[in-house]
Parts: C-alpha cells; structure tokens; sequence
C-alpha cells in the first residue's frame, strides 16, 4: 500500500517515524477520518474546514502546498495509486508538528499524513446494548472539538466498553450534574414530543462531521432542536435514540438502567434521506 507524506507518495513500508517525533512524544496534532464513497470524497469543505480550524487552535502551520483543493487532489491520487477508486474507503489525515523541544515546541510547521484503506459502505445499524462511562469525563476547551491525537478519554472508553461487554458506550462531561457528551467514537441524539436533541459542544464532545450535517438539515425541514445541556438521566424518556459519525448512524436499542428504544422515529427519514 502507498501513504502520502507531505505532498509525495511513498510506499508505506519506507514511511518512517523518529523517536523524536512530536506526535509520538507528545500527541501534539490532530486528525480527521473522511470516507470515500461512490468516486466522492463525503463532506470534503466541512472536513476541511475542521482541519483548519483545529491547526489554527493548535498553532500549527500547514504546508504551502496544502490548499482544500491541493489535500483533496492528493486524496484521489492516493486512492488511484492504491487502486481503490471503485471501492469505499476510510481515508485519514494525520497532521502534527514537527520535531524540536519539549513541551515548548521550537517550531510550528507541520507534517501532513494521509492514508487509505478499505472501508464499509455508509450504513443505518443497531448498537443492541450501550452502557455509561463514568470513569474519565470530558472536559471543554478550545480544541475539544476537534480530533486530536491525544485521544486518552476514547480509548479507555474503549476498554471498559470491552471489558462491559457493550456494543457501545456513553462519556459524559465532568461537570458534577452528569451531563451527556457522546459516544466513543460518535455524536449523541435523541427525539423527544417531536424536539431533536443532542450536547452542547461545550460539552467537551467532538464537533463531528454528520452531527454539523444533521443540525443544519434539522434547520432546513424545520425541526425543533435542543443543543445544551442535558442529564444522561434524561434518555430514560427518550422516544428513540442514536449516534452518527462519517461511517453511519447507530440507533441505540437499549441503555443500561435507563431503557430500551426502537430503531427508528418518524421524524428521522427526512433527516437521513440524503445520505443514503
């Protein structure tokens, strides 16, 4: 398989990374996971656009020679070069600073990533049973939102939904009222007496690519929607339940302690027509 690594594709077994290396010293970047479906690069401006916004929170400077058509252009022929083209894809872009000091960093330019691998087709699914992770909580700040590669909170989120044996789990913020943030690796949603509810980013939850396609559509067809702050508590009157990220939307079949749900709500089909 091939990668790109700062504009040029090398064959991944001679891509290389020093010990030195600021992501791996100190997860000092971010990323973003985009899906390539269909011959289209899925909500390319929006990924984009987090990208930007996510280096300029961290400072970092990107390549001269990555401009949103330049980084889509390098996309394709990666793809191409992978021979890919026909099939769905899972492409991630991985950006961080370069090498040089501690936690002082002594420079902000920054080493741009990408790889493609192969993929499942964008889907509606169930996650049977979700639990509640109270172990580790999120916190807000400004790069909360984005991805970045300090991803701690997730992976241990990871463990105990594993060592629970869940199909997915729930983080919530650390503020001590126990409210609702996300999923693992998702944003969170519920319907309630026909109102589309999800957290706050200020939550400490990702600003994820299909919860910014979901809200602006719910504008668009006119649905009522709540974005704040809400008790994990709440869910035990939710109508339905689901996450979404670039891959899918989940609807969550049962909560523990809380309730079991329905997959699917009237409301929800013309939110979701246009993905499919």
């Amino acid at each position: 398989m091939f990668l790109v690594y700062n504009s040029d594709i090398l064959v991944e077994a001679d891509y290389r990374v020093s010990s030195n290396d600021r992501a791996f010293q100190y997860g000092d970047g971010l990323f973003e996971t985009i899906r390539y479906e269909r011959g289209q690069i899925w909500f390319w401006t929006d990924h984009y656009a987090r990208l930007k916004a996510g280096s300029k929170a961290l400072h970092l400077r990107l390549p001269a020679s990555s401009s949103e058509s330049a980084v889509a252009q390098l996309i394709t022929n990666l793809v191409a070069t992978n021979k890919l083209t026909d099939q769905t894809c899972r492409i991630k872009i991985q950006i961080w600073r370069q090498s040089g000091g501690l936690y002082t960093p002594s420079s902000n330019e920054a080493n741009l990533l990408i790889t493609a691998q192969t993929g499942h087709p964008f889907a509606i699914s169930e996650r049977a049973t979700v639990g509640i992770y109270t172990e580790g909580r999120l916190t807000y700040t400004p790069y909360s939102s984005i991805k970045t590669l300090s991803s701690l909170p997730y992976v241990m989120a990871g463990i105990a939904k594993k060592e629970r044996n869940l199909d997915d789990i729930i983080l919530l913020n650390a503020d001590k009222e126990d409210y609702l943030a996300e999923c693992q690796a998702s944003n969170l949603f519920w319907f309630m007496e026909g109102v589309l509810y999800t957290p706050a980013i200020e939550t400490g939850c990702i600003n994820g690519i299909m919860r910014q396609y979901i809200l602006r559509t719910a504008e668009a067809i006119g649905l009522p929607v709540d974005v704040g702050f809400h008790r994990y508590t709440c869910l035990a009157k939710a109508e339905a339940v689901f996450a979404c990220n670039v891959n899918g939307i989940q609807w969550i079949r049962s909560i523990e302690q809380l309730g079991t749900y329905p997959a699917g709500h009237k409301l929800a089909n013309a939110l979701f027509t246009a993905l499919l």
